[in-house]
């Protein structure tokens, strides 16, 4: 069985992904590549709370994920991932819909609602 850290490795490695971060609902940090987390792990949990709002508030079922552009051109993806959220930052240059698919079939692989999602 692949552990947090096996995962979060593959996705590291997906082309086009600059860093990454797996934090659960909570905050708590489970696995990452990241130097610094504290900025990313905080904004994975505010975005995540905000997003549920913004489902039930307009009767969205599934948030597949939310971006962020950041000055440098790097852009932040939040995925979330049943009790977890998964944080990625994209490299300047590379094909954003190839990173996507692949960091989506990674995902559909851990989870049952991403699965259905993606498919």
């Amino acid at each position: 069985m692949a552990t947090a850290k096996d995962f979060v490795d593959r996705i590291n490695r997906i082309a086009g992904v600059a860093d990454c971060l797996l934090v659960r609902n909570d905050g708590q940090v489970i696995s990452q590549t990241v130097a610094d987390n504290e900025v990313d792990s905080a904004l994975l949990q505010i975005s995540s709370g905000l997003a549920r709002d913004i489902m039930t508030n307009v009767g969205f079922s599934h948030c597949h994920y939310i971006s962020f552009n950041r000055v440098n051109n790097q852009t932040f993806y939040i995925f979330p991932i049943e009790k977890y959220l998964l944080g990625v930052t994209q490299q300047t240059d590379c094909s954003v819909t190839d990173m996507l698919d692949q960091v989506f079939r990674l995902i559909g692989k851990v989870s049952n609602n991403s699965a259905k999602a993606v498919s």
